[in-house]
């Protein structure tokens, strides 16, 4: 019996369906039972700790957007996301007050419930491929990809979010349905991060039709219009330039990291390093731009779903900046080359993500890791960055040989890619070249805290993100919002000089005197020898007995 197939244009043909519904009963259970209890865990992974210092720095963001608004992006620098994620945070913050439940778990249910949704995603675009026991196996393994499992459950981001919208939107385009309905999928992606814009040129490009090209496109941008809407109005062009002129870490990762460490050092060769570090981006977006349009050019070309992974797996290759979380972005697009290189890639990315988190959280038991107060991975970790990176050069040639060999629909390819020999090999190198020196690297990183001082640390975290936010506001002369951010630090940390420092002269700038004059008193009793707090409690005291003649005593 033959059913109705759909191309990787979209057209359809007389063939084999195209869902998993030759996928057997024990695999279904497999599948649908692992990604059930990955949620559940990722769940209570979110419930239990704080995450990385993303959270709190999201957090801060939330409460500098209540007071400014789109002008945001000028009073705190680092806030580079799209002006949707304004949106997102407030309703975070909601909930969170709401429920009594943190905003660090709030944070990251998104994410954990995008990582979910992705698993059904990412088997309807398998299809028929499912009948390979090698596409099984990679898909039980994104199940639970440990990439996705640390980023969404740990991490405290948007990357699985953004990666799930991307994905939902290639599937739809790949099969020729509603090519607005994709756009709108594809605005939603980078209502979250803009990231999925290098994919622009990709779905451009195999669009041949030009109606569902502006359908699109046109859908995408309304989108990104209505959910940047107001602010993209009222700060335009500066909101434009921090979002697309933010470049990320370099010299962490890759090529960047071995051009800074040897190519800086170089009297002569240094320039190339500067010149990749100032221009690599740019050049890798030229760079895809082109690939788009090679992969799209003659009518026999891969699939959708294939070409987009080939552009993310050779941005990660050569990009100049690098976060920890952005190995999140390969997760889905990896399955497709088979259990082999979905091994190699999660088992490589898991160890490097689990010793990152491992050394900014100072050991087991997890509670914040922060990466400001640890400072960088690199010096400790670099072994383990640079197998992970190799990993990732694995991937990327793998699917390139996959590209070129593949027709029309790569889904209708088998893959083989290792011997049982290489199979059987690839155990024990594991172990011995990257197992064991994770287990010694884990247990030297490892620190002996208890669990209440861990805790601690994140709410002092915190204290100072709104301490940063009420300087910011006294120093533009709103006074009131600077005391209120000033007392959520102090309900963060009561023992918090500075804090009290700001309340004291916030006051003071309002003319209560009795208000100032007892929190500088606060601050000096908690560090005397502070001469900040000596200094704000005896101005203070003067200026209240020129006001109104009483002498409190210290």
């Amino acid at each position: 019996m033959s059913t109705t197939q759909f191309t990787g244009e979209g057209r359809a043909t007389d063939g084999p369906a195209l869902e998993a519904d030759s996928v057997s009963l024990p695999w279904r259970i497999s599948i649908i039972a692992t990604t059930v209890a990955c949620l559940l865990l990722k769940l209570l992974l979110a419930a239990k700790t704080y995450g990385t210092n993303d959270v709190y720095r999201f957090e801060a963001f939330t409460a500098a957007s209540r007071y400014f608004g789109a002008f945001i992006y000028r009073a705190i620098p680092d806030f580079n996301h799209p002006p949707s994620m304004i949106h997102l945070l407030l309703v975070i913050g909601w909930l969170s007050n709401v429920t009594g439940l943190p905003f660090s778990f709030w944070l990251r249910v998104p994410g954990i419930l995008a990582d979910a949704a992705s698993v059904w995603v990412l088997w309807k675009i398998l299809g028929t491929r499912l009948q390979e026991r090698s596409i099984r196996c990679a898909l039980l393994m994104f199940a639970a990809a440990p990439p996705f499992f640390l980023v969404a459950g740990f991490h405290g981001n948007t990357d699985t979010i953004m990666i799930f919208f991307l994905l939902l939107s290639v599937y739809l385009n790949e099969r020729g349905m509603h090519a607005w309905l994709a756009g709108v999928l594809f605005g939603l992606s980078v209502c979250f991060k803009i990231t999925p814009v290098i994919a622009a040129p990709v779905m451009y490009f195999y669009m041949r039709d030009l109606r569902k090209r502006i359908a699109f496109f046109a859908a995408a941008g309304g989108v990104l219009l209505i959910a940047w809407s107001p602010y993209i109005f009222q700060d335009t062009w500066f909101m434009v330039r921090q979002i697309f002129g933010y470049q990320s870490i370099y010299g962490h990762w890759g090529l960047s990291y071995l051009s800074a460490r040897l190519l800086a050092r170089l009297p002569v060769w240094g320039w190339p390093n500067d010149a990749f570090r100032l221009g690599g981006a740019y050049a890798l977006l030229a760079g895809t731009t082109y690939l788009a349009w090679w992969m799209n050019r003659q009518g026999a070309r891969p699939s959708l779903y294939l070409q987009v992974g080939v552009v993310l797996f050779l941005l990660l290759s050569f990009t100049n900046a690098f976060g920890v979380q952005y190995l999140a972005w390969l997760v889905p697009w990896v399955v497709g080359l088979g259990a082999m290189p979905t091994t190699i890639f999660f088992t490589a990315s898991g160890v490097f993500l689990f010793l990152v988190y491992n050394y900014w959280s100072q050991g087991i038991p997890w509670y914040m890791a922060d990466s400001y107060q640890m400072g960088d991975f690199q010096g400790r970790l670099d072994y383990f960055q640079i197998v992970c990176w190799l990993s990732v050069l694995v991937i990327l040639i793998v699917a390139w040989k996959q590209m070129k060999t593949s027709a029309t629909d790569p889904r209708l390819s088998p893959s083989r890619f290792s011997t049982r020999t290489a199979q059987f090999l690839a155990v024990p190198v594991t172990l011995l070249f990257l197992i064991y020196p994770a287990f010694r690297q884990a247990r030297s990183d490892t620190v002996a805290i208890p669990w209440p001082a861990r805790q601690q640390l994140a709410s002092n975290a915190r204290a100072a993100q709104y301490l940063e936010l009420s300087s910011e506001l006294y120093r533009i002369g709103r006074y009131q919002d600077a005391i209120a951010a000033a007392q959520q630090s102090v309900a963060l940390r009561h023992d918090f000089v500075a804090a009290y420092g700001n309340l004291s002269t916030a006051y003071e700038a309002l003319h209560m005197w009795d208000e100032a004059l007892r929190n500088a008193q606060q601050a000096f009793q908690l560090q005397p020898d502070f001469p900040m707090a000596k200094d704000n409690f005896d101005r203070i005291l003067e200026e209240k007995q020129g006001s109104d003649g009483s002498q409190p005593s210290r």
